[in-house]
């Protein structure tokens, strides 16, 4: 499952979940290249955000391995598994973003 939600402003928060079959093979990373290559490139955007909770280090990967940079911690912000967990939040902007040779 993939979302890319539009803030205006040229700025857009992605999500994504893969089923557990599929993680750990690369794919996470490969689709955030993607939807940097098409909210940069295809949308026009300036800004691209990512929330995840701050444990998952899967999600940070592959946001960190596109160029997203972390810039806070939302505290005790999701509620999941029964308790309130702290959230990551990473962003990038157009200039940081190095499209790979795959053209995303």
């Amino acid at each position: 499952m993939v979302h890319i939600f539009r803030h205006g402003l040229r700025s857009a928060h992605l999500g994504l979940r893969l089923l557990p079959a599929a993680r750990g093979k690369g794919y996470g990373a490969d689709v955030v290249a993607t939807l940097c290559y098409y909210g940069f490139v295809a949308g026009g955007l300036q800004r691209l955000r990512i929330e995840t909770l701050a444990d998952n280090h899967a999600m940070l990967g592959s946001a960190e391995h596109n160029g997203f940079v972390r810039e806070g911690v939302l505290r005790s912000s999701a509620w999941a598994l029964g308790e309130f967990l702290d959230e990551a939040l990473l962003g990038l902007l157009v200039p940081g973003w190095r499209p790979n040779a795959q053209g995303g």
